[in-house]
């Protein structure tokens, strides 16, 4: 019986694979975390590239009494060069994207994450950050 604990496998086979299926898409890295004067946790971005391959998880609705909410998963698999964490935001569309849940890089060097769509209103430093990146304002 073969012993197949201890195997070896290449993982340029596996970056060729992600590859195959890569696109570029913008990634806003937080990069630092603060509390303001009323409690609220206010996030510093970083905008950056990351090139990987976005996956649709399926549309879901999310029925209760205040109303309907439908919602958007992803899945995200990119090589494990790149360092991705919960929090950090893709924007797919002019849709932004939630790190939810992070699987570190497995034996192929493969890293996943999982992903839920937000609103951008309810994120107002990423949203500010995003206007002074337009040059809608001046001070970020």
């Amino acid at each position: 019986m073969a012993n197949y604990q201890n195997h070896l496998v290449d993982p340029t086979y596996f970056f060729d694979c992600i590859e195959e299926f890569a696109f570029d898409y913008d990634l806003f890295v937080v990069v630092e975390q603060n509390i303001d004067d009323y409690g609220k946790q206010v996030n510093q971005y970083q905008l950056q590239t990351i090139r990987g391959s976005l996956q649709t998880d399926g549309l879901r609705v999310n029925q209760s009494k205040k109303g309907n909410i439908a919602a958007n998963s992803y899945n995200f698999y990119c090589k494990s060069l790149y360092r991705i964490n919960i929090g950090d935001i893709i924007k797919y569309k002019d849709n932004y994207l939630q790190v939810n849940s992070v699987h570190e890089y497995d034996e192929w060097g493969v890293r996943e994450c999982s992903l839920s769509m937000i609103q951008l209103a309810a994120y107002r430093d990423l949203a500010n950050y995003i206007d002074y990146l337009k040059g809608e304002k001046i001070i970020w």
